[in-house]
């Protein structure tokens, strides 16, 4: 069951309303996605600074503080009857919408690994959480309905800039890279880049120079670290999550407890 708290009011699924402005049918707002652990927040902080760049950036204004916001999230979290639960912060003109729903995840994923397919697109304004989110949601839908994980989003000369949902790191030479610019800068991979012990080195690829790659995995809100095994028909490694991810998904089960919001 989803939980609907519109302008700091609940709403049922059923009776959930907003306007259709102009605005929202070209889709000027922003938005922010998190999840609960334990129906305590991750990162909200960090997230709603970003929602607050976001929407800087477009010269939207938010009718709300940071702190009324995360007041806010925390009051969804306790509702839901959910421990763990994707929320969605959506701030249009003049109205925020948050949304709350149960969060499943085959945990098999970090064992075995996922799929990429690779996509021609990129998003236009990577740098902003734009609801103009059409790109990357008919790239993902299309790569899953091919048995992959999510989409890897290149340009006509091949290289490599982000996952439909995800931001993307790989290890090459025994070194762990990422790309920098162009792409959305990411909650969770700034803090896979903070906690992690091994260097990173800041770097654009092509699609079959990664291919190449030792190993691949993925960062986001959501699934944290993913081991990537295969990209289109090209496996990995050895096919397995490799020693680095590994690490880095203990590194960041580790951390986690101090990455909930008090």
């Amino acid at each position: 069951m989803k939980i609907f708290l519109i302008d700091n009011k609940f709403f049922t699924e059923k009776n959930a309303k907003i306007p259709i402005t102009d605005e929202l049918l070209r889709g000027y707002g922003v938005f922010e996605t998190l999840k609960t652990y334990e129906k305590k927040p991750y990162q909200t902080k960090e997230h709603i600074k970003r929602l607050f760049l976001s929407a800087k950036k477009i010269n939207l204004k938010i009718n709300h503080t940071e702190e009324q916001i995360i007041s806010m999230i925390r009051k969804v979290a306790n509702k839901s009857s959910h421990k763990s639960q994707r929320i969605k912060v959506v701030a249009l003109k003049n109205q925020l919408i948050i949304i709350s729903e149960e969060q499943k995840i085959d945990k098999k994923i970090y064992k075995n690994g996922v799929h990429l397919k690779s996509m021609l697109g990129k998003r236009e304004l990577p740098e902003i959480k734009s609801i103009s989110y059409l790109l990357p949601f008919l790239s993902h839908e299309n790569a899953v309905r091919q048995n992959a994980f999510d989409a890897l989003l290149i340009d006509g000369k091949k290289q490599i800039y982000e996952g439909a949902y995800s931001n993307i790191f790989w290890v090459k030479n025994g070194k762990l890279h990422t790309r920098k610019n162009g792409v959305l800068p990411g909650i969770t991979a700034k803090t896979v880049i903070r906690i992690s012990p091994f260097k990173i080195n800041y770097k654009n690829i092509s699609l079959d120079e990664l291919k190449k790659s030792e190993e691949v995995f993925l960062t986001s809100s959501i699934f944290v670290v993913v081991p990537v095994i295969q990209i289109d028909n090209s496996k990995i490694g050895n096919g397995k999550p490799g020693t680095m991810t590994k690490q880095l998904i203990s590194a960041y089960g580790s951390a986690e407890k101090s990455l909930q919001s008090e």
